[in-house]
């Protein structure tokens, strides 16, 4: 089979966003050939070009081949699914998100420490919204 570029897309859970971990399968096989003409087999994932990326650190990649027989044919047909787990990189989302939100939030709490009737009270209030 020549190498080809594939764009596959997954669902994500963002429940615990920004600092998730991912789970995403890609299942290949064939409908049109069965396993006597196309025999699909993965010995191990090799991840040697893989190109890290800034938002997502791969934690564990793999396989496994499966054998079906379906009951309009006798002949056995092949699929491999591959299972990517991945790990979002928390350093952008906390500089730019959690941590002035943190700052923020203090900020905000720090208003009701100041007197009812000061002028920077309102000020710091005005500021922080």
């Amino acid at each position: 089979m020549p190498p080809t570029v594939i764009k596959s897309s997954c669902k994500i859970n963002f429940a615990n966003f920004p600092f998730d971990s991912q789970q995403c399968s890609l299942k290949f096989g064939s409908w049109t050939y069965s396993g006597l003409y196309l025999d699909l087999r993965n010995d191990s994932v090799i991840l040697g070009t893989y190109k890290p990326n800034g938002e997502w650190e791969i934690l564990d990649f793999t396989s496994k081949r499966s054998i079906f027989h379906y009951e309009c044919c006798p002949e056995p047909y092949y699929d491999i699914t591959f299972t990517i787990t991945m790990r979002r990189q928390t350093l952008y989302y906390g500089m730019n998100l959690v941590l002035p939100s943190m700052l923020i939030s203090a900020l905000a709490l720090f208003g009701f420490a100041l007197p009812p009737d000061s002028r920077e009270r309102l000020s710091l209030g005005g500021k922080l919204i």
